[in-house]
């Protein structure tokens, strides 16, 4: 049965639907707008119109007798309804003081804290109004568990989401709405009572001050990082704007960040910067750029020695007259993911990717589906180096409130999992914008503007978890230099999977320093190969069948001048076992000394074959020749004379490596090209 309420003949429909403007206002303005369409926001005005007229019509009845009360509520309301909240919520102080039972008042007093950010003391109010007449106004207890669920109270925000649901003169457009949140409850409930392990470190007030700090990058030995700091300005009437910096650690301190030297910036905008694995490549957002064609573009500058070169707009297919932002190129640098609010999307920004074609332009972008966007916003990807795990923030996908951080894995058929969010309580209840995890998989880095900070937001580091370790992976990191000068050298070096014979990576050396870092991952046998003209190829396996045990390399690698009496080893020449038949993965690097020999048509080359111990002298000896001799018909079948080749034999004679074990005998087996 309806009920009536004193001193009306309004029943609880009209109450439920028509209460008064003012909490019918607030509950679109505080949510609807958020969270409803905009058609569904012009029905909700248009049926407030109707309902306001039909309160006014029947003349309704405040549930206070107390003049002086209902003066300082009608004062209220005005204060409200003109965005006055400050003076209102004096008012209603007053109001309250004077008649503790009115309850119009109360729940008015509610939506003006609610305003002023005020949660706790909004949650008091309407606690009290509820105390008062539990039936009175039933969207309050669904303003109550939002604000219990903004506040961290999620069990309890899911009960009153359940209660409020259950009540029979709920719309069915905030009956779907109460139970999407309901859903955020429950999995934010769920979150919070199972912990993730370890523990999430501000990393201090060296880096991290009363502005806003993004982390960009962190190197490989985790000793240098790059940030993004977001200062207050009036440049380009913005509001703010976003400087790099990067910071060095001396054990385990950050020392103070230092601002990144860029002659070719000249004051502009920028920031979201992203740094390929090799830290060589800069991708970044430039907002407001003359050679801009939207709001917001995505650029590119490299590296040389210590210098930033002009940066290269991303051209058409990636930036678009709206907004592209929070670029990160792949370890391979053939993928770049990023923000964007063009159309085609789920809705609000969502992540978008595209492919490096052979002309080196970038492909037109493919959105990355609902399994990781939502209706709301997805920004700041991070793809790990091992290319199939995906960090991004959201708030559109179940979580703690504001912005959280989500994993997606690629399998192998290319599909991504579904979105999940990386737990409590590296998530919370503030917002958590960007993440970085380091090359080996280790260790993350965080934005969050969480409590007890700094200011704004601040970064944080804690140790990876199981549930978000991404696949593991290793790499070349060396520096190219001449051997006799060891003067750095400009090189390519090339990676190809051994099994296929497919090229898996490519990359050129840093002409000042001689620097480089290639990426490879466990269960493939690589060959890895260094060349540059004027120079014997540098040779080596890098076989990662059985990774137990083997680290990433770390090194210098000297390039011979090609010059008489300079050697080359062919690590990458294999045959079948005691035979002299050469195996197809030889090819690759045949090939490459075929490529030299053509370069310098005048050289003749010794070829010299080695065999491990195994076997008697003699008969080491004549295998060592046959293979040497198989190397040879193998150059004169692609083009080399044959009287510019020797052949030589050493059988087992002048190991390189101790027989005792598989990996001693195999580097001992071995081809030598040597410059006659």
């Amino acid at each position: 049965m309806p009920l009536k309420h004193p001193d009306t003949n309004i029943n609880e429909e009209h109450v439920f639907i028509a209460l008064n403007f003012v909490h019918l206002y607030a509950l679109v303005s505080m949510w609807q707008k958020k969270y409803f369409s905009l058609w569904t926001q012009v029905l909700l005005f248009i049926f407030l119109i109707i309902t306001t007229n039909l309160v006014t019509a029947q003349e309704y009845q405040l549930s206070s007798k107390d003049k002086k009360a209902i003066k300082y509520y009608n004062n209220a309301a005005s204060y409200y309804k003109n965005s006055d909240y400050n003076e209102a919520i004096e008012s209603l102080e007053k109001c309250v003081s004077q008649d503790a039972k009115f309850i119009e008042a109360w729940l008015l007093l509610g939506d003006a804290y609610a305003e002023v950010n005020s949660k706790y003391k909004a949650i008091s109010a309407y606690e009290t109004a509820i105390s008062i007449d539990s039936l009175f106004f039933l969207p309050v207890y669904y303003f109550l568990a939002n604000l219990n669920y903004e506040i961290g109270e999620y069990r309890k925000a899911a009960n009153l989401y359940t209660y409020f649901a259950r009540q029979p003169s709920v719309s069915n457009d905030l009956l779907l709405l109460t139970y999407q949140r309901l859903l955020f409850a429950r999995k934010a409930t769920e979150l919070v009572e199972n912990p993730i392990p370890g523990s999430i470190q501000n990393i201090g007030p060296n880096v991290n001050t009363s502005n806003d700090e993004y982390i960009n990058y962190v190197n490989t030995d985790k000793d240098f990082m790059m940030l993004t700091r977001r200062t207050a300005t009036n440049i380009q009437n913005k509001g703010y704007k976003e400087d790099l910096y990067y910071a060095s650690r001396n054990d385990s301190t950050w020392e103070n960040p230092e601002p990144v030297n860029l002659d070719w910036r000249e004051d502009m905008n920028m920031g979201s910067l992203n740094l390929s694995a090799d830290g060589r490549s800069m991708y970044f957002t430039g907002c407001y750029w003359p050679s801009g064609q939207g709001n917001c573009d995505l650029y590119v500058s490299h590296k040389l020695g210590s210098e930033w070169l002009d940066p290269e707009n991303l051209g058409d297919n990636i930036n678009t007259s709206t907004w592209e932002s929070q670029p990160i190129i792949s370890s391979n640098g053939k993928k770049l993911f990023f923000a964007s609010k063009r159309k085609g999307g789920q809705g609000g920004s969502d992540i978008w990717m595209s492919v490096k074609l052979k002309n080196d332009n970038w492909s037109p972008p493919v959105n990355l589906g609902d399994s990781i966007n939502s209706p709301k916003d997805e920004m700041a990807p991070f793809l790990h180096a091992d290319g199939k795990t995906l960090f991004f923030a959201s708030n559109g996908h179940p979580g703690l409130g504001g912005y959280d951080l989500f994993i997606s894995r690629q399998d192998e058929l290319g599909q991504w999992s579904l979105a999940a969010n990386i737990g409590y309580p590296t998530n919370s209840r503030y917002n958590e914008i960007n993440i970085f995890t380091s090359i080996d998989g280790k260790r993350s880095w965080i934005s969050s503007d969480r409590a007890n900070g700094l200011g704004g937001m601040d970064i944080y580091s804690f140790d990876n978890y199981m549930e978000i370790l991404p696949r593991k992976i290793m790499y070349v990191e060396g520096i190219v230099v001449d051997k006799v000068t060891k003067k750095p050298l400009k090189a390519e070096i090339q990676i190809t999977n051994l099994s296929t014979s497919e090229l898996i990576n490519t990359t050129i050396s840093d002409s000042i320093n001689g620097s480089f870092l290639l990426v490879v991952f466990p269960g493939i046998d690589y060959a890895f190969n260094i060349s540059k003209t004027g120079y014997l190829f540098l040779s080596e396996n890098i076989n990662l069948k059985d990774s137990i045990g083997v680290g990433s390399v770390k090194k210098q690698f000297a390039l011979s001048p090609f010059t008489k009496g300079n050697q080359l080893i062919m690590n990458n020449v294999y045959f079948k076992f005691n035979q002299y038949e050469l195996l197809p993965s030889s090819y690759i690097e045949l090939d490459k000394l075929v490529e030299i020999l053509v370069q310098y048509p005048t050289s003749n080359i010794e070829i010299t074959g080695h065999t491990d111990s195994i076997g008697n002298i003699d008969y080491n000896m004549e295998l060592s020749m046959k293979r040497a001799v198989s190397v040879g018909n193998y150059l004169i079948k692609n083009g080399i004379e044959g009287k510019r080749l020797e052949f030589k034999a050493m059988g087992s004679s002048r190991p390189v490596a101790p027989n005792e074990f598989e990996q001693g005998r195999a580097k001992n087996r071995r081809t030598e090209i040597s410059i006659k």
